[in-house]
């Protein structure tokens, strides 16, 4: 039994070892031997020896041809492909676009060199450091390449640039997973290696020159330009205009245009050499760069003129021909200065003192909000106060947009191609830059912007240990003054937002650097002023504001003054008198650029501000001041307004732009209208001629001469009754009527109702009380000043009763 098992293991054993030597260990031997890759050429273009493309020997191709290629490995799978391009001669040449070759054989693995030899295009390896030129033996280069197909430029331009029919040889080969390359087949060895020939040519390309800011025409420049090159190929259709290099020299002519001689003239620059352009149809010329720009004129006597001369050579080696288009001429002169732009349209804040509630369809600006209680906060201007200083109240949560710019960097192009500046940051960016003071463009750029905010370098985390980021000035008397300096595109554009800022007077000073290097000598300023917000306790007197346009007739100025001071004088508190400025007539406020002249910052000093529109003719700004006075009434202030009938227009007003808040305040309902009038003239419908106190209010009657006193109108004593005034057919629920109208009874004389006019108007409300808060408003659709004086100042009385 054991022999017999000894017989089958000896004979399993011997099976195994027959099998092994049969089928081979591994991949050795012969028969199981790595079969190489092949690899062809899927493109028609360009010819070989097959029976296909032999017969297109003599074809002309353009010289830039995108050549695809397929190949596959019996055994394995493709990892790589190598190509190359070699001149008539069977040499090989580096082309644009392929510019580094292994010709030494450095990175080329040893199988290739013996089987193919050398002059491979080199690529980056997977995840190397692409800043290392590939021209570097510290690159991580190789010759495989993953591509399926190459963009060549072959060569179709002798030595000088001339267009020259070249003949060249496309040769591409293919590697496997296991390092098999294309093999040689003895018996036909141009299809080992997949190739194609191409007989190549180019047409001359055109090249213009001009600088990033136009072309000057023979006039004056500064010291710091940066030239403008752009290659078109237009005879070369089929393929993309761009430029293999730019060229460029200096010329200096004298400045007799009947005689014309060259003072000097430069040899070729390459655009590529600049170490201040990123891109070679740009080139910075200054006063220290290479090559550098003089000066043309000097104590005002033209000396030369420079004319830059520049040509271009596209991917096929070709050069464009000297023409109208590849030439400049100007005169470099000193002097030119730019001009700093505070954009004062595009500064505002935001924060929970400042803000609008409403978002206003006129403007320009997207505005940045916050989200309050479900309500958005849009940010606003800065309000002007009564010093004429841009003011906002200030908050924990304050942000403080500002921005800037220059002379020349808005406005619109013309038709004829010329432009127009404006300087309006909402105008098209045409990016000229003129100087400050001729208001001339000379062609240069800004480079950077300084910056100070109160009085110290603005402090940019990022550069704040960079002491190539401070500019320090040094002045006649030894003080020196510190900048930022930021650049043109640093992240900070062309704007700061401002957080956390201390109560108090803010400046921003911004000046402007050019390519000359020189800065704007008088920089933008921009002012503001943060104020705390005074607590209602700390609040006193009454600010009266006058919203009437003098009228000798029906509202005059000094009229109206007495009749408001003799309606407050049993208060003995303080009381300010101040006349809202009008086009054309001078008065005690300042316009901001939202139109508004009532600043919270002004209002929030007192326990009451009084605003009356008395002019029946006039339709008042009270649409305007929504802003102000409704941060005011939010922050506890307390509010009057005596109106005629223009009252009503200006509720709707309110109602168009959807300022909702204010109406609130004023207890008027969010509808359409908001109000209604009894007349817009003084001489019809003039029935009104008593306020019928209401809720403990006293009556308040109509100033005139059958009544009481002769009014200064005189139509309101002939027609014994006032027409303009506002009723509100509707109050909100929170609001309280306080005074009704009482109109004449029907067939009065002179000028009574009819009864369905009775019916209509009597009774109607004219005087809302609203309380929102510690808020009181007080809104009256009759004219204060038009009642008789006495009535006046009881109610006047019992409304400071009840917030003073």
């Amino acid at each position: 039994m054991l022999k017999k098992s000894n017989r089958l293991l000896i004979m399993t054993i011997l099976v195994s070892i027959t099998l092994l030597v049969l089928t081979g260990c591994g991949k050795s031997g012969h028969k199981f031997a790595n079969q190489e890759p092949n690899i062809r050429i899927t493109s028609y273009e360009g010819y070989d020896n097959s029976e296909l493309l032999q017969n297109y020997a003599d074809s002309l191709f353009i010289f830039q041809q995108k050549i695809f290629w397929s190949a596959s490995d019996p055994d394995g799978v493709i990892t790589g492909f190598a190509y190359r391009v070699k001149d008539q001669n069977g040499n090989p040449v580096s082309t644009p676009g392929n510019e580094y070759i292994d010709l030494n054989g450095e990175v080329t693995p040893q199988n290739v060199i013996d089987r193919f030899g050398t002059g491979w295009v080199l690529h980056y390896k997977p995840n190397a450091d692409q800043s290392i030129p590939l021209s570097d033996p510290n690159a991580r280069r190789t010759i495989w390449t993953s591509a399926k197909y190459a963009l060549i430029n072959f060569p179709a331009a002798d030595e000088n640039g001339n267009p020259l029919t070249k003949e060249s040889t496309f040769e591409v080969i293919a590697i496997d997973n296991r390092g098999g390359i294309t093999p040689v087949d003895p018996n036909f060895p141009h299809r080992s290696i997949a190739w194609r020939n191409f007989k190549t040519t180019s047409q001359r390309p055109t090249c213009f020159l001009s600088t990033t800011k136009g072309n000057p025409n023979g006039g004056e420049v500064g010291s710091g330009i940066r030239l403008s090159f752009i290659m078109k190929d237009e005879l070369n259709p089929s393929v993309p205009a761009i430029p293999y290099k730019f060229e460029f020299k200096i010329i200096k002519l004298s400045p007799d245009t009947t005689n014309v001689e060259v003072i000097s003239e430069s040899d070729w620059f390459d655009t590529s050499i600049s170490p201040n352009d990123t891109n070679i149809n740009r080139f910075l010329l200054t006063k220290y760069t290479t090559p550098s720009l003089s000066y043309d004129i000097e104590d005002d006597v033209v000396n030369s003129v420079t004319k830059i001369v520049a040509r271009a050579y596209n991917m096929g080696g070709v050069v464009s021909e000297l023409d109208g288009s590849s030439y400049i001429t100007f005169k470099v002169k000193a002097g030119f200065r730019p001009k700093t732009l505070i954009y004062s349209q595009r500064c505002y804040a935001l924060g929970q003192n400042h803000f609008v509630d409403y978002y206003d369809d006129s403007s320009a600006e997207v505005m940045p909000f916050t989200i309050s209680s479900g309500v958005q906060r849009y940010a606003t201007h800065f309000f002007v106060d009564m010093d004429s200083t841009l003011t906002a109240l200030n908050s924990s949560n304050i942000k403080v947009w500002l921005r800037w710019g220059w002379h020349g960097e808005y406005g619109s192009i013309l038709a004829s191609g010329g432009y127009n500046v404006t300087d309006n940051p909402y105008d098209k960016k045409i990016d000229y830059l003129l100087d400050r003071r001729t208001n001339k463009n000379y062609y240069s750029e800004i480079t950077h912007f300084d910056i100070r905010l109160d009085g110290e370098p603005y402090n940019y985390p990022p550069l704040a240990n960079d002491p190539n980021a401070h500019q320090v000035d040094v002045h006649a008397d030894g003080h020196t003054t510190v900048w930022l300096r930021l650049p043109l595109y640093s992240p900070l554009g062309q704007t700061l937002v401002l957080t956390s800022l201390a109560s108090g007077l803010h400046t921003l000073e911004v000046r402007c650097v050019d390519l000359q290097g020189e800065v704007d000598p008088y920089p933008a300023v921009f002012q503001f002023m943060l104020v705390d917000t005074i607590p209602t306790a700390n609040r006193n007197g009454i600010l009266i504001i006058d919203d009437d346009q003098n009228s000798n007739l029906i509202a005059p100025d000094e009229i109206l003054r007495a009749k408001y001071e003799a309606m407050l004088a049993d208060y003995n508190g303080p009381k300010d008198f101040i006349k809202r400025t009008i086009p054309n007539v001078p008065g005690d406020t300042y316009e901001d650029l939202s139109l508004r002249h009532l600043a919270p910052s002004d209002l929030q000093k007192y326990k009451l501000v009084i605003y009356h529109s008395d002019n029946v003719n006039d339709f008042g700004n009270l649409k305007l001041e929504n802003d102000g006075l409704t941060l005011y009434l939010r922050s506890g202030g307390n509010l009057i307004i005596s109106s005629t009938s223009q009252l009503s227009s200006n509720l709707a007003a309110f109602v168009d732009v959807k300022q909702k808040t204010i109406l609130s305040y004023l207890g008027v309902p969010y509808t359409s209208p908001p109000a209604k009038f009894l007349s817009s003239a003084l001489h019809i419908n003039p029935f009104f001629q008593q306020a019928l106190g209401q809720n403990g209010y006293p009556n308040v009657h109509l100033q005139y001469t059958a009544a009481n006193e002769p009014s200064f109108a005189s139509l309101v004593n002939t027609y014994q009754g006032l027409a303009t005034v506002t009723y509100f057919p509707n109050i909100n629920p929170t609001a309280t009527a306080i005074y009704r109208m009482g109109i004449k009874p029907v067939g009065y004389t002179p000028s009574g109702p009819t009864q369905e006019q009775f019916n209509t108007y009597n009774n109607q409300i004219i005087g809302i009380r609203s309380v929102t808060g510690s808020s009181h408003c007080y809104t009256f659709g009759f004219p204060l000043s038009y009642m008789y004086t006495p009535d006046v100042k009881a109610m006047m009385n019992k409304i400071l009763s009840e917030i003073m």
